[in-house]
C-alpha cells in the first residue's frame, strides 16, 4: 500500500489504520456489535482511500475524522494512549521477556577468577612502568582497551618524598590470607549498585593512603612486577608487618596498571532440563547447595555462581596420574582442556594431586552428584577440596563468549 518513500501524510495514514486495526482486534467481541460494524466499514473506507492516492482530498479528511472518533469510542485502555503509556508498556513487556530468558534460556555470567585460565580468563592485569618498563599507553589506546578489553586503569602517585610500603599480612596468617594484607568492604557502585572492594594500604612517611580494587582481584602479581623487591624487605612496625618497596618523590606515579575484566558469556539454562550434561562441560552452578563449601565457610551458605569442568558423574571412580585426569581407569575424554593439561600444552599446568587426591589414589563420586575442576589446576579450588556438586545445584552450561572482543571471543570449548 505504502511504498519504501512515504510522505508525512502516507505516514500518518499507515499509522492510524494500523491503531484501527489493533483497537478492532483487541475490542470486536466486546464492544457493541453496531460499533464493530461501524468501525469496520470505516477502516475499510479510510484504507481504500489511502490506496488511490486520495491523501488529500476532503473526503478522506471526514473518513478519518469519523475513524477517529470511532476508535476513541470503542478503543477503551487501548486508545488513546498516552505516550508514557506506550512507552511503560513496552517496558513492561520487554522486561518479562527479559526475565524469561534469563530464568529459562539465557543468562550472563562473568567469570571472576582465573580458577578456568586459560580456556577462559578471570581478571587479569597489565603493569605499565614497573620492572620491564612497560610505556603507558596513550588516551585514545586507553579508550580503546576500555571498549574492547574491558580494560579499567589505577594508579598511585607519592604525596611526599620518602620511603614507599605496602602493609603485608603478619607471617602466622599470610600462608591462609595471602601475603598482602587487605581489607574486604562493601561499597555502592557509581553510588547505587552494592558490592564489595578490596582495599590495600600503602604508607609513605607518615602518609597512608589505600588502593580500592574489585574483591575478586589480588595485588601480589601487580607489586611484583611493579617493584624490584629485595630480600628482608619486611618490618614491623607497631603493630603492622610492612614491606618496603622503595624510595619515592613527591607527584610520582609508582603504581600504574589496568585491571582487564574477565571473559563474559552466556549460560545455556535449557539444555539441562532434557539432557544430562557431559563429561567436559564447563558447567555453571550455585554453591549453596554444595555442602562441603558450605562447611568451608563456617556452616553458613554462600549463595554465589561458580564455573568449573565437569569431570565426573556419579559412579565413576577418578584419579591422576603424572599430569593426566584419569576416569574409570582411562585418560578423561570430552574436552580438549583434558588432553592440553595432560600434555601440558601452552599455558595448561596438568592436574596437580591437591585436596583430597594427597590422602587417597582415587575418588568414588556419588549418585546424582557431579565431580568439577578448573582448568588451572594448580590455582583452582574445586571439588579436590570441597566436594561434589549435586544434580540440583546445575544452572547450565557455558554457551558463547559475548566479551570482551579477543581471540576468545565466541563458542565456549
Amino acid at each position: 500500500m505504502f511504498g519504501i518513500f512515504k510522505s508525512k501524510k502516507q505516514k500518518r495514514a499507515k499509522d492510524l489504520l494500523a491503531t484501527a486495526y489493533k483497537v478492532y482486534n483487541y475490542r470486536c467481541d466486546v464492544i457493541d456489535p453496531t460499533d464493530a460494524k461501524n468501525l469496520s466499514a470505516a477502516i475499510e473506507a479510510v484504507e481504500t482511500l489511502a490506496d488511490d492516492g486520495k491523501l488529500d482530498t476532503k473526503e478522506y479528511a471526514q473518513r478519518a475524522d469519523e475513524l477517529e472518533k470511532l476508535m476513541r469510542k470503542c478503543g477503551g485502555t487501548i486508545y488513546p494512549l498516552s505516550t508514557w503509556a506506550d512507552y511503560t508498556d513496552m517496558i513492561v513487556v520487554a522486561g518479562i521477556l527479559a526475565i524469561g530468558i534469563r530464568s529459562f534460556f539465557l543468562q550472563p555470567f562473568k567469570i571472576p577468577t582465573n580458577s578456568m585460565y586459560p580456556s577462559f580468563y578471570g581478571m587479569t592485569s597489565q603493569v605499565y612502568g614497573g620492572v620491564d618498563d612497560v610505556p603507558a599507553p596513550s588516551l585514545p589506546q586507553k579508550i580503546w582497551r576500555f571498549a574492547t578489553l574491558a580494560a579499567d586503569n589505577y594508579s598511585l602517585a607519592a604525596p611526599e618524598d620518602g620511603e614507599l610500603y605496602i602493609e603485608v599480612n603478619a607471617p602466622a596468617i599470610a600462608r591462609s590470607r595471602g601475603f598482602l594484607a587487605a581489607d574486604v568492604r562493601p561499597v555502592k557502585k557509581f553510588l547505587v549498585w552494592p558490592t564489595y572492594e578490596k582495599f590495600y594500604k600503602f604508607q609513605v612517611g607518615d602518609r597512608q593512603m589505600e588502593l580500592a580494587v574489585p574483591a575478586d582481584f589480588s595485588l601480589e602479581d601487580v607489586i611484583a612486577k611493579s617493584f624490584d623487591i629485595k630480600e628482608n624487605s619486611v618490618v614491623e612496625r607497631n603493630g603492622r608487618w610492612l614491606m618496603k618497596l622503595g624510595k619515592v618523590q613527591r607527584g610520582e606515579k609508582f603504581l600504574n596498571f589496568d585491571i582487564l575484566g574477565g571473559d563474559m558469556l552466556f549460560v545455556d539454562r535449557f539444555t539441562y532440563n532434557f539432557k544430562k550434561p557431559k563429561i567436559g562441560d564447563a558447567i555453571v552452578f550455585r554453591t549453596k547447595y554444595c555442602d562441603g563449601m558450605t562447611q568451608m565457610n563456617g556452616g553458613v551458605p554462600d549463595d554465589k555462581y561458580y564455573i568449573k569442568r565437569l569431570v565426573g558423574e556419579g559412579g565413576d571412580t577418578l584419579s591422576i596420574a603424572g599430569d593426566t585426569l584419569m576416569r574409570n581407569g582411562k585418560p578423561a575424554t570430552g574436552s580438549v582442556a583434558f588432553d592440553l593439561n595432560a600434555k601440558k600444552s601452552g599455558l595448561y599446568c596438568g592436574y596437580k594431586k591437591e585436596g583430597v587426591f594427597r590422602s587417597a589414589d582415587s575418588v568414588k563420586i556419588s549418585p546424582k552428584h557431579y565431580f568439577a575442576m578448573g582448568d588451572n589446576s594448580a590455582n583452582s579450588l574445586d571439588s579436590r577440596y570441597w566436594g561434589e556438586v549435586p544434580e540440583k545445584a546445575l544452572v547450565g552450561k557455558s554457551l558463547i563468549i559475548f566479551y570482551p572482543f579477543t581471540s576468545r571471543w565466541g563458542a565456549t570449548k
